[in-house]
């Protein structure tokens, strides 16, 4: 882009780009509020549960990518609506894993997709390379930014 007197500084532009991809982050959680009664986080905790086996609630942490106290708060709410089982194993009682309630089969297959939300299936679909470069690129950013909420890494966009 040159840097002519009707072009927008690039700055604007890539702040512009920013807000393209909240106000749509922000519209996909509405959506799923709207149509589901839950969160996008609990939704992709759903989509997690379902997609994996007899999942245990640190898997769910590690897959959902946020803190296990985070997890356990989202699976309470799950719990506590009747979208998700705990289940203790005959063998070993204290070991509990996670099951789908068939009321949570219902808000699975009436909910909008992607169900992980619309920022994590972007970053899934792209390629390595370009990836470690925006990892890069943002992480420049943040260190340019005065004021930086650093334990926002594990918690939930849908959340905040």
């Amino acid at each position: 882009m040159s840097n002519s007197h009707t072009e927008k500084p690039l700055d604007i532009e890539v702040l512009k780009q920013f807000r393209v991809i909240f106000k749509s982050v922000g519209r996909h959680f509405q959506s799923i509020e709207r149509t589901c009664g839950i969160s996008g986080a609990q939704l992709w905790a759903l989509a997690k549960i379902d997609e994996i086996p007899d999942i245990t609630m640190n898997r769910l942490a590690e897959e959902l990518a946020i803190h296990q106290t985070t997890a356990s708060n989202l699976v309470d709410k799950l719990v506590s609506k009747e979208l998700v089982c705990k289940v203790r194993q005959k063998t070993d009682q204290r070991f509990v894993s996670l099951a789908l309630a068939p009321e949570g089969q219902q808000v699975l297959a009436k909910a909008p997709t992607p169900l992980q939300g619309l920022l994590p299936d972007a970053l899934g679909k792209m390629p390595y390379k370009k990836l470690v470069a925006l990892y890069g690129l943002l992480d420049d950013l943040q260190m340019l930014m005065e004021h930086i909420e650093a334990d926002a890494s594990a918690a939930p966009l849908s959340e905040n």
